[in-house]
């Protein structure tokens, strides 16, 4: 039977979809403001840190959907897999991005 057949794998495409499209509004906005030179540190951070817990959480959801499959280098979900687990690393650490909007609050 086809995926979306299965009213759980709709459930967690329906979860993915929405996660995505609402990191994307999001990093849509504050790229609009980072060309108004508006973008603030705290708003940079969390863009950083929602997209890529996002992104993560996503992938490895992709990952379960694909079974087996989904750790098959041959699959591009399996490539997938493998790049997302850095964003959390590069260009500052999540754990950095929350000191940054921590800080931000005033503690």
């Amino acid at each position: 039977r086809p995926i979306g057949k299965f009213q759980n794998s709709r459930f967690k495409l329906a979860e993915m979809k929405t996660k995505l499209t609402v990191g994307r509004d999001f990093l849509d906005q504050c790229i609009m403001e980072q060309n108004e030179r508006a973008l603030t540190a705290e708003k940079a951070a969390m863009a950083k840190l929602w997209c890529t817990d996002i992104a993560k959480e996503v992938i490895d959801d992709c990952v379960q959907l694909h079974g087996g499959y989904g750790y098959m280098l041959e699959y591009p979900v399996a490539k997938f897999y493998l790049d997302v687990r850095v964003d959390p690393i590069h260009g500052g650490t999540n754990e950095i991005m929350k000191e940054i909007i921590g800080r931000s609050l005033g503690f």
